[in-house]
């Protein structure tokens, strides 16, 4: 079998390319598309990268066989994953296979040897490609089926590993505002401000914890037909559920800003998302919502600074203001002099409004 290279995979990060130009994972490949895939005999192989990090590589392989042409995602790490094919697996198994509406792609092979997960193709435009691109009715038609994937997701998948422990998780997020304040004001008392409101916020007590996505965003998500297929589980974990609602929603927030000048130009796929998550899952299942949102908008100011180059300052700045603009407000002590007045009737719990949405954010 022969490899050829797309122009990405030769600007790709070279030592991933070359862990397919060793004979041993192409003949792997080759003996698995024959005898466990049913492709047929493999005659040439093409890679393509399609994205890549520090520390992974995502490549998309056309094979051509005796039987026709097939196609496989490959992941290479820099890490060992190998708990990453056990657990799609068991999610497949607990009702996200092939024949599910809501579903996650057939894991292949996992190489330990060379860290390289296989995973089936899933054809089909990205949840993003619509929410960016899309006519209103297609922005909420893919906001709803994200939120109903996972809803889903929390409530049937198996919860796979521990939790990790907000005190230790905290180190992590003080590194961040740290990196921020480097950057002088008005960040450095902006990004103080708003972790003192995360340290005030911080769930407390015991938390519900389900299966976690670990990346839940736009995406990851594959509107193949009538089914509903999310990709990337490689950081599946157990976490409180309103964490993958959070990762979702500044996603849109993100793309809003980046693609269309404005944080609040997605609010009504927010909406749509959200309205599709609470109606599918249990009461109560994202209460800390709030809380995490908080933390990615940290999490996404920090990125804005520190990872990009040239520093993207107006996005961070606007990313540590709705970060702020979502604090819970400290209470006041009403003046014992003053006159008290008649409480209130209570309020029904707020949702958003149904269609599109013109002004702030739930």
């Amino acid at each position: 079998m022969t490899l050829g290279a797309a122009g990405d995979a030769q600007t790709a990060p070279s030592r991933f390319v070359a862990v397919f130009e060793h004979p041993e994972v192409r003949g792997e490949v080759e003996r698995l598309a024959c005898a466990e895939w049913g492709w047929g005999t493999p005659r040439a192989m093409r890679l393509q990268a399609l994205k890549w990090h520090r520390e992974r590589c995502t490549f998309e392989l056309a094979i051509e066989t005796t039987n026709g042409r097939y196609g496989a995602i490959a992941k290479v790490f820099d890490d060992d994953r190998s708990h990453v094919l056990p657990a799609m697996q068991a999610i497949r198994s607990a009702g996200f296979g092939a024949e599910a509406e809501f579903a996650i792609p057939r894991p292949l092979a996992y190489f330990p040897k060379w860290r390289v997960l296989l995973e089936e193709t899933v054809p089909g435009p990205s949840a993003k490609e619509k929410i960016v691109h899309g006519r209103a009715s297609e922005r909420r038609m893919a906001a709803e089926r994200c939120g109903q994937w996972l809803a889903r997701f929390h409530a049937a998948a198996p919860r796979l590993g521990k939790p990790a422990a907000m005190e230790r998780e905290f180190t992590r997020f003080a590194t961040w505002r740290n990196q921020i304040a480097t950057f002088g004001e008005p960040f450095a008392g902006k990004c103080e401000q708003l972790f003192r409101s995360l340290q005030a916020a911080t769930p407390h007590g015991s938390v519900d914890t389900r299966a976690g996505h670990g990346s839940y965003i736009p995406e990851h998500v594959i509107l193949s037909e009538s089914r509903t297929v999310t990709i990337d589980l490689d950081e599946c974990d157990v976490a409180d559920p309103s964490r993958d609602v959070a990762w979702f929603v500044v996603s849109v927030q993100r793309l809003a800003l980046t693609q269309l000048g404005s944080l609040e130009a997605l609010d009504d796929v927010v909406n749509a998302f959200l309205r599709a998550y609470h109606d599918s899952s249990e009461p109560g299942a994202a209460r800390h919502l709030p809380f995490y949102r908080m933390l990615e908008c940290l999490h996404r100011a920090r990125r804005d600074l520190v990872k990009r180059v040239p520093p993207v300052a107006a996005w961070a700045e606007i990313m540590l203001d709705e970060g702020l603009r979502l604090a819970p407000r400290p209470q006041v002590e009403p003046d014992a002099r003053a006159p008290r007045a008649a409480p209130e009737p209570a309020a029904p719990e707020c949702r958003p409004a149904p269609g599109p949405a013109s002004t702030g954010r739930t």
